[in-house]
């Protein structure tokens, strides 16, 4: 459950994408857990930013893999991808619940 909550918890809380979250989900992997040092979490980043796709993902799948084996990964990637899904259903909620509205946009 700790393996999920220190991905989940930055990614709900975080505001500004993936580079705005590294921090948060440092302090949870490297500061609360101590399942990587700093330095290895540094290398990390570095090879994630080096590769294409979003950071966060990325470096929620290694440090799942690190911890946890496949299985590791996949439930910090999901961790990770909920809340933005989560969010964006939410919104989409929203906008179908008022699109006959007078006030929305026209075509």
């Amino acid at each position: 459950m700790g393996a999920l909550l220190s991905i989940f918890i930055p990614n709900i809380i975080g505001y500004g994408g993936g580079p705005a979250i590294i921090p948060l989900i440092e302090a949870e992997v490297v500061g609360r857990y101590d399942w990587m040092t700093a330095q290895t979490f540094a290398e990390t980043l570095a090879l994630g930013n080096a590769l294409p796709s979003p950071i966060a993902t990325k470096m929620a799948g290694y440090v799942g893999y690190e911890v946890a084996g496949i299985g590791g990964a996949f439930i910090a990637v999901a961790a990770t991808v909920i809340p933005t899904l989560l969010l964006m259903l939410g919104a989409l909620g929203l906008l179908y619940r008022h699109r006959d509205s007078p006030l929305g946009l026209s075509a």
